[in-house]
């Protein structure tokens, strides 16, 4: 028989290697991917097995990176509100002004609803988690209490009222309420910040 016709053995260590070869970082290919799937089809429908089947590897290998289901959904809800932060400027040192951080994040919600929907889960407002709030059955950063970083942390009582409102509004905004009453509530509260800055500046 023509050696030449003879299958060529595989190696066993390329099946292992196989996903990263086509992703390079599996961890950030499934974030991206996940975010795609809850924008186009909401939180619910962000799963271990649809994902990994996107992805063309097995749901081991998600499973060995994020542990279960509620541990992908909450990585791709912190990877939403991290870049969330970065889009608005709600960064350390950035210095944007407190109305542009404002209406970029109403804006997002609106345009963004699925995923304002996926780190915006009940649990936030548990005042025994510090920092950070719930989703499934792990701690990820709380989208109200991030939007605390708008006014600085002289001031907490100031810095949670903004926050609240900013993320009320978002949350209207996500519930279908017109952009113009969203826009004149804003402007309203933005106001009221400002005439409490004004009568009650922040010590120095």
């Amino acid at each position: 028989m023509d050696a030449t016709l003879l299958p060529t053995p595989t190696r066993p260590d390329l099946w292992y290697r196989k996903f990263r070869y086509h992703h390079g970082n599996l961890r950030a290919s499934a974030l991206a991917r996940g975010r795609e799937i809850v924008t186009n089809n909401g939180p619910c429908e962000l799963s271990l097995r649809g994902l990994a089947r996107d992805l063309g590897v097995s749901a081991m290998s998600l499973v060995r990176e994020f542990g279960n289901l509620a541990g992908m959904r909450a990585a791709v809800a912190e990877s939403v509100l991290e870049k969330l932060q970065a889009a608005v400027g709600l960064t350390r040192g950035a210095g944007t002004p407190v109305p542009d951080i404002a209406g970029r994040w109403v804006a997002f919600a609106a345009a963004q609803p699925n995923l304002y929907r996926l780190f915006s889960g009940e649990g936030w407002h548990n005042p025994g988690t510090g920092n950070r709030g719930f989703h499934g059955i792990l701690a990820v950063p709380s989208p109200r209490r991030a939007l605390d970083n708008v006014v600085r942390r002289e001031n907490p009582e100031r810095a949670c009222y903004l926050a609240s409102m900013i993320h009320g509004l978002a949350l209207a905004r996500v519930d279908g309420v017109a952009d113009a009453a969203v826009s004149e509530a804003l402007t309203r509260t933005l106001r009221s910040y400002r005439r409490r800055a004004t009568i009650c500046p922040e010590r120095r």
